[in-house]
Formats: C-alpha cells, sequence, structure tokens
C-alpha cells in the first residue's frame, strides 16, 4: 500500500506523480519567501547607510532590493533620492518617473519629480507635475505656493497671483511677495498694498528696496524715498547694496 491512499469510498489514489510535482512548489514558495526576506534585508541595509549619508553604500544596497516586487517601488524612490542629493538630477527624475510609471497617483513621487525638474531648469516639466499634484491633493498650502512659484518664474502672473489666492496663501509674507511681483508684471496698482503686507509681516530690507524701486518706477517718488532711507537702517545689507541704494536716492532727488 506504500505510496496509495485509501478514502471512504473505498476509491484508491496513486500519490507517486504527486509527490514530486508538491515538492518542486514547495522549494519555489521557500525560494520566493527567502527571496523576499533578503530583498527586505537589502532595503534594511540601504536605509540605514542612506540615513547615515553614505550614499555610494546605500545605492548599492538599493539597486539589490529593487529587484523584487517587494521592496520595488520604494527602492527606485530611494535610489532617486541618491541621485537628487549628489547632485545627478537627471538620473533622479528618471528613478522618480519609474515609480511613476507603476503607481500614477504617488504623491512623494510626484513632489520630489517637481522639485528635480526645478533643479534642471524645466519648469514646464514642473508646472505639469504640479498640476497633476494638485488634482490629487487640492487642499495642499505648501504644493500651492510651490506651483505659484513655478508659474511665476515661467511668467505666468496672472496665474500665479489666482493659485495663491485660491490657496489661501495671502497671509505668508514670501507669498504676499510673489503676489506683489505678479501683480506688477500685470501692471496692478495693487502690488503696492501686496509689498506693503508682505513687509508687515517681515521686514526683509531685500524687499524693502524692491518696493522702493517699484515705487520709483511709478512715480511716487517721495514714498519711494522713504522706503529706501529705511532699508539703509538695517545691519543685513552688503555695503555693496547699501552704495546701490544710496545710488538711486541721489536720482530720486
Amino acid at each position: 500500500m506504500t505510496g496509495r491512499l485509501k478514502i471512504n469510498n473505498n476509491e484508491q489514489f496513486n500519490l507517486s506523480g504527486i509527490l514530486p510535482v508538491l515538492a518542486f512548489f514547495s522549494i519555489i514558495f521557500i525560494s520566493c519567501l527567502s527571496s523576499a526576506v533578503k530583498a527586505e534585508e537589502f532595503f534594511a541595509l540601504g536605509t540605514a547607510f542612506f540615513e547615515l549619508k553614505k550614499y555610494s553604500d546605500a545605492e548599492i544596497w538599493f539597486l539589490k532590493a529593487k529587484n523584487h516586487p517587494s521592496t520595488k517601488v520604494a527602492s527606485e524612490y530611494n535610489l532617486g533620492r541618491i541621485a537628487y542629493e549628489t547632485g545627478r538630477y537627471r538620473d533622479a527624475e528618471n528613478y522618480f518617473e519609474r515609480v511613476l510609471h507603476i503607481d500614477k497617483e504617488n504623491i512623494i513621487a510626484l513632489k520630489a519629480a517637481a522639485y528635480t525638474c526645478i533643479r534642471l531648469e524645466e519648469l514646464d516639466r514642473a508646472e505639469k507635475y504640479y498640476k497633476r499634484i494638485l488634482d490629487l491633493v487640492p487642499e495642499s498650502y505648501d504644493e500651492g505656493y510651490n506651483y505659484a512659484l513655478v508659474l511665476s518664474a515661467l511668467g505666468k502672473a496672472k496665474e500665479a497671483e489666482n493659485v495663491l489666492v485660491k490657496y489661501n496663501n495671502t497671509e505668508n509674507p514670501k507669498a504676499l511677495l510673489i503676489i506683489a511681483r505678479a501683480q506688477k508684471q500685470q501692471g496692478k496698482p495693487e502690488a503696492a498694498d501686496a509689498y506693503n503686507a508682505s513687509l508687515l509681516k517681515d521686514d526683509d530690507p531685500a524687499v524693502r528696496v524692491e518696493y522702493a524701486a517699484y515705487l520709483a518706477e511709478t512715480g511716487l517718488s517721495t514714498k519711494a524715498l522713504e522706503e529706501y532711507k529705511k532699508a539703509l537702517e538695517s545691519s543685513k545689507l552688503s555695503e555693496e547694496k547699501k552704495s546701490e541704494i544710496n545710488k538711486a536716492i541721489e536720482e530720486l532727488k
């Protein structure tokens, strides 16, 4: 009866052909399990080296870990981070794009890709990434601000202003400065109010000089002189910048 199994209905089945098959699949299962465990170990080593900023060592382990499905996406993302940190921005973008090819709604990878495109000075591509981000997380204050920065750099003043207003960034002095610049580009007189509002929240002498120059351009010489003189009171300005301000003051007198 060796190798045979008797069941209740007295039928008998020969297991001699089944056992080798079961053994084969058991080996495959154990092999896959072992592979997954190794991938997790590789990923853990990569993470440890990354945290120590030993990027070349971290890269070695993430390259191993990315070969297993369980750690592929996270490894590709971290390889992108390493490439970014080491100034290999094109490689970084390629890694982030691989992540997005697998997971199109990965917000972290979208943000990283957008930052990388800014580094590459590919603002059109950064704009597209931010559009995708804000479609997924329309309430994002920070990404609305970053999107407006990109739009402003692209010369899309009206769009930048609209984005900042939409995302309620009007309490942030830096956002107010972008609004002021956007309104200035559009020839809006409200730019003066936005500059002033920004300075009330953060008395940055460089911004005050910019504000004074804007006032001078619009013919408000008295107010421009006043703002230039306030800027000169700051200890944050270099002697070279102070010299430029004094020259501007003389031209207005």
